[in-house]
């Protein structure tokens, strides 16, 4: 694959292996890699493609909302962490690098939901902060203990109990198309070119997952936390939330202080 990908920059001569890569200067490499991304990111920046792009950074703005409204939590370091590895994966796509691209938005459904699974089991959450535990999506998804069981959903904000199945499986199916990008599987839902180079077909199916992405994170952060949230924190929220969730009527009822 290296050398394919190398192969037209380097006059012809395909770097294979790392005699290769010493002989024609790594510096050169480099730069014609930066100059492909920089071409892509061109690309990627194109007018046509404006509110695409600011649609998808919303979701950076949001968790950086929850993140100060959530600030003396526990297991904030996940949701900061979640909000980098996005910023990081929108940076993928504009540049091309969409493997890596789909990759970090796996990793961020798995920091934000897991976050609200440990911040109910809190000897877990201590044990995953000092690397003593490992985050386990079936676990996270249990039908009766994790983030989208009824159980779960009515200690927190029943008014969205019925909501949570639909929910839960958009997040399984995210999950596994995001998992084609992170184990090397044959592409089935997600084509990925095998150069580095501008694909509006690819470009435009990640801000697709995006937007899905968007709405699973919201739903879950706001069923743990949006009932609990004190006053000033709910009103920095609220612009938020009643743009992402407001098309559900227990949130609208919650803001417009109806019980």
């Amino acid at each position: 694959m290296v050398g394919n990908i190398l192969d037209f920059r380097l006059g012809g001569k395909p770097v294979t292996n790392a005699a290769v890569a010493v002989e024609a200067g790594p510096s050169k490499i480099i730069k014609a890699l930066h100059e492909d991304c920089s071409k892509v990111v061109t690309a990627s920046c194109d007018a046509k493609y404006t509110q695409l792009n600011a649609a998808s950074y919303g979701l950076a703005n949001d968790l950086d909302i929850w993140i100060k409204v959530l600030a003396n939590r526990p297991e904030l370091p996940l949701f900061e962490t979640a909000s980098s590895e996005f910023v990081l994966a929108f940076l993928n796509n504009s540049q091309g690098q969409y493997r890596n691209a789909f990759k970090g938005l796996r990793l961020v459904l798995e920091l934000v939901l897991q976050g609200a699974y440990l911040s109910v089991n809190l000897v877990i959450l201590s044990e995953w902060l000092k690397s003593q535990a490992d985050t386990l999506w079936q676990v996270i998804l249990d039908q009766d203990k994790g983030v989208f069981a009824v159980r779960y959903s009515r200690a927190f904000f029943p008014a969205l109990t019925d909501e949570v199945g639909a929910v839960r499986t958009l997040a399984e199916t995210l999950y596994r198309e995001m998992s084609e990008c992170t184990h090397g599987n044959v592409p089935n839902k997600i084509p990925l070119p095998k150069k580095i180079a501008f694909d509006e077909q690819t470009f435009t199916l990640w801000h697709e997952k995006v937007r899905t992405l968007r709405l699973i994170i919201n739903f879950t952060l706001a069923v743990r936390y949006l009932t609990g949230l004190g006053n000033e924190a709910r009103a920095t929220a609220q612009p938020m939330i009643m743009d992402q969730m407001g098309h559900f009527e227990p949130v609208r009822q919650m803001f417009e202080g109806v019980a």
